[in-house]
């Protein structure tokens, strides 16, 4: 079945105040989600938003923002996000999509409900297919989380510091903790007036990038055993199976992120770290590249997208004829600036 919804590429953008204005002038309940499987960014994003239209008077709800990593349980307000399969429709609810680029991202349990409301989209990936009759979308911008600010901040809505912290999740995050090519001036600044509204950085820099559950690094441990190195060393893959998440009895938060271990390679230029977390269900793909390579394009060819220097995609199985494609494809696409053998680290070449 089709799930997607036809592209609108006329479907003008609008800036901040506007959005802002849209939003608090519903009369219905707003009814926000992000893309499956929510990172930071996605998670931060929706639930700042939908703290402040509650703290304006509005009537609002996030909805299926699942599953969510338990390092992100100290957020204020995550208890009453509803899930996918809860979520029961109200007459005049309108949908606002965050950090999601493309229709086919969100929950497949929301799929017909955001086929006939969804209104909004605030967005930074340069993938938008135009899905929202009013969307703003700044592929500038480091995160949605920033975005989700200025609209906060244009609407004059209220703010908290657990709206606050919800923001910082969202952009220290998709900024890799202010280290990534997105990180602007204006980046720093709207940071910094999170920070004077109570924002607790070092405790949430702690939580999600300083303690894990031993499993975590125990399934890091695996993902290093599982490394595929170019022979020229510039083109890099990681990969963990159903066996491996059961073995560690680890939920597929626990691998998030785990694309940077791959791309932290020294000489690296694309890394791609593909996971499947049971025999039948679909395999992820989260790619890593520096210029001038560009993931976002490289992703499209499996209808997948993002930015720049991070995107992703989703593949039918099996896994390992996916991971042989995959990587003779980037190394294809790396040979336009050198050509190489390859070489393997922790296994035998994958048949």
């Amino acid at each position: 079945m089709n799930t997607s919804l036809p592209k609108k590429e006329s479907v003008p953008l609008i800036g901040p105040a506007e959005m802002a204005g849209l939003l608090l002038a519903c009369s219905g309940r707003i009814v926000i989600t992000a893309h499956v499987r929510p990172d930071g960014d996605a998670v931060g994003s929706a639930l700042a938003l939908c703290l402040a239209l509650q703290g304006a008077g509005r009537s609002a709800v996030c909805v299926g923002l699942e599953p969510i990593s338990e390092a992100f349980a100290f957020l204020e307000g995550l208890e009453t996000i509803i899930s996918a399969q809860d979520y029961v429709p109200e007459p005049g609810d309108v949908m606002a999509v965050v950090d999601c680029g493309d229709f086919s991202r969100l929950s497949e349990a929301l799929l017909e409900h955001a086929k006939k409301s969804i209104e909004f989209c605030i967005d930074h990936h340069k993938n938008y297919t135009g899905f929202a009759p009013h969307s703003l979308v700044d592929t500038a911008a480091s995160s949605a989380a920033e975005l989700v600010q200025s609209v906060i901040e244009a609407g004059d809505m209220p703010m908290t510091r657990a709206i606050a912290e919800a923001l910082w999740v969202g952009i220290v995050t998709d900024t890799g903790r202010f280290s990534y090519p997105g990180t602007t001036p204006e980046t720093l600044r709207r940071s910094a007036v999170l920070l004077e509204f109570g924002a607790r950085f070092s405790m949430i820099n702690e939580v999600l990038f300083n303690t894990v559950r031993l499993c975590r690094l125990r399934l890091k441990c695996r993902l290093i055993a599982s490394l595929a190195v170019s022979e020229n060393g510039k083109v890099a893959m990681g990969v963990l199976g159903p066996d491996d998440y059961a073995a560690e009895q680890c939920e597929p938060t626990e691998s998030e992120n785990f694309v940077d271990i791959v791309r932290s390679i020294k000489g690296v230029r694309i890394a791609v770290f593909i996971r499947q977390m049971s025999v039948g269900e679909s395999v992820n793909i989260s790619l890593r590249t520096a210029e001038p390579f560009d993931a976002a394009q490289i992703c499209a060819e499996w209808d997948g997208g993002g930015h720049a220097r991070a995107a992703g995609a989703t593949l039918p199985g099996p896994l390992a004829e996916q991971c042989d494609k995959i990587f003779d494809r980037l190394q294809a696409i790396e040979s336009q600036s050198g050509q190489g053998g390859m070489k393997e680290l922790g296994h035998e070449k994958r048949a």
